[in-house]
C-alpha cells in the first residue's frame, strides 16, 4: 500500500488523534485492549492510531467498539468532518470533547462556574456581590439568546 500524502495524510492524523483520544476516555491502558474492544487485530488497530489507511470493515468495527455514529470515520477521511459524534450525541473534537447541555441546567451549571471562580481568583468578594455578577452574566447571556428567557 502506497504512503498517503497532502490532504489525505492531514485527514488520517486527525482519526488517529481522535481514536487515540477516545482510547484514552474509555480507559483502555493499551492499544492491545482497545483493539480487542473493537474485534480488530492489533495490528490493525496500531496502524489506525499510527495514521495510515486501513479498510473500511476495520473503521466499521471501531466505530462500533468505540460508540462512534456510523460513517464517522468515513467523514474524517474524506475530510468532510474535523470531528466525531459519539452514539450519546456527545461531539469528539480533537483536543476536547464537546457534550450537548440541557438548556434548563445551563443556568444552574454556568451560576455554578462563577461562584466557583470567583471564590478562587476573588475570595474578598462577598457573597452578594458574587451573585449579583452572577446576575449580571445571566442577564447579558439571556439578551444575546444564549440563555432561556426567566420563567
Amino acid at each position: 500500500m502506497t504512503t498517503p500524502s497532502g490532504d489525505a495524510a492531514r485527514h488520517l492524523q486527525k482519526l488517529a488523534a481522535l481514536v487515540t483520544q477516545r482510547r484514552v476516555a474509555l480507559g483502555f491502558a493499551s492499544k492491545e485492549a482497545a483493539a480487542e474492544a473493537c474485534d480488530i487485530s492489533h495490528t490493525t488497530y496500531r496502524k489506525i492510531e499510527f495514521g495510515r489507511p486501513v479498510r473500511s470493515t476495520s473503521y466499521a468495527k471501531l466505530e462500533v467498539g468505540f460508540g462512534f455514529r456510523p460513517g464517522s470515520c468515513k467523514a474524517v477521511l474524506e475530510g468532510t468532518s474535523d470531528s466525531i459524534t459519539l452514539e450519546d450525541g456527545t461531539e469528539l473534537i480533537e483536543g476536547g470533547q464537546v457534550t450537548r447541555v440541557d438548556p434548563a441546567a445551563l443556568e444552574g451549571l454556568l451560576r455554578d462556574a462563577v461562584r466557583s471562580s470567583a471564590t478562587l481568583t476573588r475570595p474578598d468578594m462577598t457573597l452578594g456581590e458574587v451573585e449579583a455578577m452572577n446576575e449580571r452574566i445571566v442577564e447579558k447571556l439571556r439578551n444575546l439568546g444564549i440563555l432561556p428567557s426567566a420563567p
